[in-house]
């Protein structure tokens, strides 16, 4: 029927004759007679097995929606003209008139009788026309279904999201050309091949294809022959072009004649011939499980004998998944087998973001004695089972699980995440890496040769590398790096994690310990495949503490492979976890990270610039940079900025009072002296971030609120050269801060009475924001908030037993 399940129901509801008709399209039994059977077809063809994830075949329940479209019942009761025609019942819309008869496989009408008005070859003739139109919508989806992907085969997030951020349902109707090219990738495909498939199934509701004839009646134009045929129509494959070809044609094939009034027997121009009317299948009942329930009303064919109804959906639901597997099929070879199949798993998954994705993951586990010296093989394994529980489960991810030593071992090939177990590792042998890495790339390339660039990942665990102090460790270390900078080349990602052993929660000033060794050069060797490095720490006494949830969430927040563009802007700061980044001038020229603080929690930040440890970006090499404490949810209002030049670890300090979002800005350069035009660039550092709390660990559910905002003084040195300004802490000045309290605009600002020593030491240089500027943002940036308070920042800026900046509480 032509009427949509909105406004346009109640001009049916008034008397209007429809212009066209099909299976029904809307749920209105009573005046329409019709139970939305293209919906019922199309999810009998479509739907997937109750609570389970799509196969590639199936839809999943929202995707089907779009497709099929919905009915709202109240206690079985249908509510008539409420819910959402889909893509199948597009043709049906007023927007503003439906398709026209070319849309339904109408008017390809013939019965073998003398003085038939219209002749086998004219009917095929508007058979053709209705082919040519189901194939030009079948050409609409797959074009469409090309904006899915982009270049690099990653599916677009805002072409397939169907949430109400993103509009919720699809738009079928586009009234100038009824083909919706601006809108969502996944809504134009879906609209193309719905309306593909509302003719595909009208064509057996229309035609004597699967119908029986009443033999009680003589063969006429109200009673023609049927072909009672249970397969398909071979030339509603929609890939085909040229002329139907004569032979798959049966000459008794007919379709009804459509025009207004649609009857029994004809007129106007349907006088004498064949009706829509007389011949339909339209209108019945039809249940999910495949049963059906009362044929009719409206249907003289299905009311003679009601089974012709019943074959007539059940050759519509198999032509159905046979168009659908055509398309499939279509996708693969316009646009490769890789794309192919993400489009169809972007158009059948619910959240294709994260379910098709397609990786192929090694995970390395330390088998070496090393491992076992320094109690790492049981948090590796931990690790382990929570990177499995990350990977999609529905048949798309694959995992190999290596143990490795001396050689690796295989101990359970690529496959199914949920096939997986994991062991105690038997610990003995020396480490080699560089071994570890070189198999784990062969495996992820020969799993699927044509799919593994920028969807393999190896994320390795390990007690560290060999010492260099032999030529063959150097040579360890050597070939080691080689083959992740090879992966960088293959577009593999490396997730380094190097686990440090056991620390006192107290530092015992006896017990000697040793950072895990990751070899010379492979931070930011791995920091250049997109991947993650960081140490892992044990940590005694606390056992709040969760490395392995915290390190593998690291990992994924950053993209586990390079198909996971979705990176926040933020990586995300855990405690017990030691994070790298790399800064360059041309690539990486700043990094942010994040920590949610909460109140009264205090927090030390550890910062060390590698750059000067054999980890540089160039030979060494190393340069300044700033590290700038910011409000995220005050506009990135900054609270302090502190600069390292040097060898020596910059610590910081800070107590919240109440909820913040700490961000931590590293930047290359140093903001206190700018660099000279003309001077020659930094080469660049890799640093790491070790972040500590008083605090146990979080609820990653939890949600932070407003935050506040430092209010300081601190007397600065104003410099001018070649008119740019910079300011710095005066060496040894003290800084007075005193007790005070000021309101703007309702918003009050205090600080404490006190003296602190401010010594600017050896390539480190800090400023704080004045108490003024502090107030004057605050007045800004929290208009609706009644408080600004006050947070404790210390940094050790090389003095000895002082405060070193200044402490305001």
């Amino acid at each position: 029927m032509i009427f949509p399940r909105s406004s346009a129901l109640a001009a049916g509801l008034i008397g209007l004759t429809p212009l066209t008709a099909a299976f029904g399209t809307i749920n209105e039994p009573v005046i329409l007679g019709q139970h939305n059977e293209h919906e019922m077809v199309t999810r009998l063809a479509f739907q997937c097995p109750s609570g389970q994830k799509s196969d590639g075949v199936c839809f999943e329940p929202r995707s089907l929606d779009q497709l099929a479209g919905y009915h709202r019942e109240v206690m079985g009761v249908a509510l008539p003209g409420a819910g959402f025609n889909g893509a199948v019942g597009a043709p049906d819309t007023l927007d503003p008139v439906p398709e026209g008869p070319e849309a339904h496989c109408d008017d390809a009408d013939f019965v073998d009788v003398p003085g038939y008005p219209q002749s086998r070859k004219e009917a095929n003739k508007n058979l053709q026309k209705c082919v040519d139109h189901l194939r030009a919508r079948f050409r609409q989806a797959w074009v469409s279904a090309e904006m899915l992907v982009d270049e690099r085969r990653r599916i677009r997030p805002g072409e397939v999201e169907l949430t109400n951020a993103f509009g919720g349902d699809c738009n079928f109707a586009f009234p100038s050309l009824q083909i919706n090219v601006f809108a969502r990738a996944k809504c134009s495909t879906l609209e193309g091949f719905g309306r593909a498939l509302h003719g595909v199934q009208d064509f057996y509701s229309h035609s004597n294809w699967a119908d029986e004839t009443d033999t009680s009646k003589p063969i006429s134009e109200t009673n023609p022959p049927g072909l009672a045929l249970h397969g398909t129509a071979k030339f509603l494959d929609l890939r085909a072009s040229g002329p139907i070809p004569e032979d798959q044609i049966p000459y008794n094939l007919t379709t009804g004649c459509f025009t207004i009034p649609d009857g029994t027997p004809g007129s106007g121009d349907c006088a004498g011939r064949v009706t829509h009317h007389a011949l339909n299948k339209d209108h019945g009942v039809i249940h999910l499980d495949g049963t059906f329930g009362e044929a009719g009303p409206g249907s003289p064919r299905s009311e003679a004998i009601s089974r012709n109804f019943e074959n007539a959906v059940r050759v519509a639901v198999q032509s159905s998944k046979e168009t659908w597997a055509a398309f499939r099929e279509h996708l693969r070879e316009q646009y490769g087998t890789v794309a192919g199949n993400l489009m169809i798993c972007a158009l059948v998954r619910d959240d294709p973001i994260k379910d098709c994705r397609k990786r192929m993951a090694v995970i390395a586990l330390d088998a070496s004695s090393r491992s076992g010296a320094v109690e790492a093989s049981g948090l590796q394994v931990q690790i382990a089972q929570e990177f499995k529980l990350k990977l999609s489960s529905h048949g798309l991810d694959r995992i190999e699980v290596m143990e490795f030593a001396e050689a690796p071992k295989i101990v359970h090939p690529m496959g199914f995440p949920e096939s997986v177990t994991f062991s105690e590792l038997d610990t003995k042998g020396r480490t080699n890496i560089g071994n570890a890495l070189d198999v784990a790339i062969d495996d992820i390339m020969q799993s699927q040769p044509d799919t593994y660039t920028d969807r393999g990942a190896v994320v390795l665990l390990t007690a560290g590398a060999e010492p260099e102090n032999t030529k063959e460790n150097q040579e360890l270390a050597e070939y080691a790096l080689a083959q992740v900078e090879r992966a960088a080349k293959e577009g593999v990602r490396i997730h380094f994690g190097c686990i440090n052993p056991p620390r006192p929660f107290n530092d015992n000033p006896d017990r000697s310990w040793h950072e895990c060794a990751p070899g010379h050069s492979i931070i930011p060797a791995v920091l250049k495949t997109g991947g993650t490095f960081a140490y892992i720490n044990h940590v005694a006494g606390r056992p709040d503490l969760t490395p392995a949830p915290h390190f593998i969430s690291t990992i994924m927040s950053r993209g586990l492979t390079s198909t996971d563009e979705y990176e926040p802007e933020l990586t995300r700061i855990y405690p017990g976890i030691t994070i790298a980044a790399l800064l360059s001038a041309e690539d990486y020229p700043f990094k942010s990270l994040f920590y949610p603080a909460s109140p009264s929690e205090r927090i030390n930040i550890t910062i060390r610039d590698r750059a000067l440890d054999g980890q540089g970006v160039a030979n060494g090499g190393g340069g300044c940079f700033s590290i700038t404490l910011r409000d995220r949810k005050l506009d990135d209002l900054k609270i302090a900025t502190y600069t390292s030049c040097g060898t020596e670890p910059l610590m910081l300090n800070y107590e919240a009072l109440q909820d913040v979002d700490l961000l931590v800005v590293a930047e290359l350069g140093d903001p206190h002296h700018p660099q000279q035009e003309g001077s020659p660039n930094p080469q660049g550092v890799v640093f790491t971030l070790e972040l500590s709390s008083n605090m146990p660990a979080k609820n990653e559910t939890s949600t932070m609120t407003m935050s506040s905002v430092v209010s300081s003084k601190a007397t600065l040195k104003m410099t001018e050269e070649a008119g740019i300004k910079t300011e710095e802490f005066l060496t040894s000045e003290t800084v007075e801060v005193f007790e005070e309290a000021a309101t703007v605009n309702g918003t009050a600002s205090t600080t404490s009475e006190g003296s602190h020593t401010v010594s600017g030491g050896d390539g480190v240089t800090g400023s704080v924001m004045p108490a003024q500027e502090a107030m004057v943002t605050g007045k800004e940036s929290m208009a609706s908030m009644e408080d600004v308070y006050v947070k404790t920042i210390a940094g050790n800026f090389s003095g000895e037993d002082a405060d070193d900046i200044a402490d305001l509480r």
